[in-house]
């Protein structure tokens, strides 16, 4: 069995140990300015790279989630410690059920705060685009993270998060910069039927 030089270990414990909340921040970072510089090569084979909104989703989204995951990931493990089936499942479900709405909307809502948007238009991204990115969740993250829980350390979870969601962020990029905010999205959800009226809503109230 090869053994890594003690420069390697030494490195290795700083990253995912002693500095572990830097580090996941960094990785979280520049991986998903990395999906945006995808997005955009996607986007115009022969266009200029636009490095503001490459960093802007950095900040935006790498930061953000990275922050947010790196204190979800030692809260879950504290209050459901164990790699149980059973345990595995608690928290597959309390992290796609509780964590990421909470994640995208919380994303969605610092991008449109670096971007100088409107609360109006903010609430109708996070909505709206929000609504998209978390459907698209259910399709990668359950099974992901089920390998994540039942066998990665604590300290391992944000690499393995940004490595496998390297395509999602490409996504998220595609999402935020290429789909239309629908004007009176709310109206049109109640005309179809997705959504009470006001005065069916304030009858179920006042029952």
């Amino acid at each position: 069995m090869a053994i890594l030089p003690s420069s390697v270990v030494s490195l290795g414990q700083k990253v995912f140990k002693k500095h572990l909340f830097v580090s996941n921040l960094s990785i979280s970072f520049v991986l998903s300015g990395v999906g945006d510089f995808i997005e955009q090569t996607i986007e115009q084979k022969k266009g200029k790279w636009n490095k503001l909104r490459t960093l802007q989703m950095s900040t935006s989204f790498g930061l953000t989630s990275g922050f947010l995951c790196h204190h979800w990931y030692n809260y879950l493990d504290r209050v459901l410690p164990g790699r149980g089936l059973s345990i595995v499942v608690k928290k597959v479900v309390w992290d796609q059920i509780v964590f990421s709405p909470i994640c995208i909307a919380a994303c969605l809502l610092v991008a449109a705060r670096i971007e100088n948007i409107d609360q109006k238009t903010a609430l109708q991204q996070t909505l709206q685009l929000g609504g998209r990115l978390y459907l698209a969740e259910w399709v990668i993250w359950p099974p992901a993270q089920f390998f994540n829980f039942a066998f990665l350390p604590t300290r391992f979870r944000v690499l393995y998060d940004n490595v496998i969601s390297l395509v999602y962020d490409t996504y998220t990029s595609h999402v935020k910069h290429q789909v239309e905010i629908v004007d009176n999205f709310e109206e049109k959800l109640v005309a179809s039927g997705w959504l009470p009226k006001s005065k069916d809503f304030e009858r179920c109230v006042h029952k």
